[in-house]
């Protein structure tokens, strides 16, 4: 029942936002503007402020990099390798299809969802685990820029691409955050408070947002791959940064953050890749889809399994 208490306004607010998709109150674009707002202000908000308080050193948690990033790294080129022996896959499209089911939605689900449960504690774990996601999707975009089946005239250079994804406001607010912190200096209290208030509003917006934009007809649609990816997203991929977590001896908190954070769906920003190099847009379109949609389910599955192992833990919220 604790649990339940805890996770419930997060699915509630989740359900609001589906129910509001299938009304004519708002606008269909409301969806668009509110990850927009989230994307361009709150989330850096929230990623320079919980970093940018922290003591440097406090950044350095190698156990979770390793137990989080290494784990969906090896697992990626599991499936990479997979996709190209298997099922023949071209490298653009063996890509795709692998980091669908490792790159998960930590900015706008994951941080939000432990935010919500744990508060600031919880959220600085999903904000490493952003930067994570952030060092894979760079690599996932070099790897389909030279792959590209696009003429050498019309490539993007590979350090404009890298200049871009820095330039992303999340990205560039973490790093800012992580250069801020090394310098120790903190924050006045006026400033603490303004950023705290933006940081407050990030639960709401982010998760009415991802209710708004789940669409269940895209579950009809999914193929054997579509499923296999999906599953391995939801279920295996979580499982196997659980295990590595407790293998490297990572304690309660940050070992059901890296869970979470890698049991959440898949970053829309792999639509957006797979579609400007076109290599399977069409794929990664319905694995979000299918990721965002089942996740609700799933996700109250982890955090009843990680409650079961770590009850201590949620005590934190």
């Amino acid at each position: 029942m604790e649990l339940i208490n805890l996770i419930a306004p997060v699915f509630a607010v989740i359900l609001t936002g589906y129910v509001f998709s299938w009304t004519n109150l708002l606008a269909k674009d409301t969806s668009e503007s509110l990850v927009q707002f989230a994307v361009y202000v709150l989330i850096p908000a929230i990623m320079f402020y919980l970093i940018g308080q922290e003591k440097f050193e406090n950044l350095l948690n190698y156990g979770f990099y390793l137990a989080y990033g290494g784990t969906l790294l090896a697992l990626f080129v599991v499936l990479f390798i997979g996709f190209r022996l298997v099922l023949g896959k071209q490298v653009g499209s063996a890509t795709v299809a692998a980091f669908a089911a490792v790159a998960s939605n930590t900015a706008l689900v994951a941080l939000p969802v432990l935010h919500a449960i744990f508060g600031a504690s919880g959220a600085l774990p999903a904000v490493l685990a952003n930067l994570v996601v952030a060092m894979l999707l760079l690599l996932l975009t070099t790897i389909l820029e030279s792959s590209s089946r696009q003429s050498a005239a019309t490539k993007t250079p590979v350090p404009t691409i890298i200049l871009n994804i820095l330039k992303n406001p999340i990205i560039a607010a973490t790093l800012a955050g992580v250069i801020y912190s090394f310098t120790g200096i903190g924050f006045a209290d006026a400033v603490s408070d303004y950023l705290a208030l933006l940081s407050q509003a990030l639960a709401a917006v982010a998760l009415f947002a991802i209710g708004y934009t789940t669409s269940v007809r895209t579950i009809l649609q999914t193929g054997p791959l579509i499923l296999f990816l999906t599953l391995t997203k939801l279920i295996v991929a979580p499982g196997l940064v659980l295990i590595a977590a407790h293998l490297v001896g990572l304690d309660p908190l940050w070992t059901i953050a890296a869970t979470v954070s890698a049991a959440v769906p898949t970053a829309k920003n792999i639509f957006l890749l797979a579609k400007h190099y076109d290599q399977e847009p069409q794929l990664a379109a319905h694995i979000v889809s299918a990721t965002s949609f089942l996740a609700v389910g799933t996700l109250i599955m982890w955090l009843f399994v990680l409650h079961q192992l770590y009850p201590s833990a949620f005590q934190l919220g």
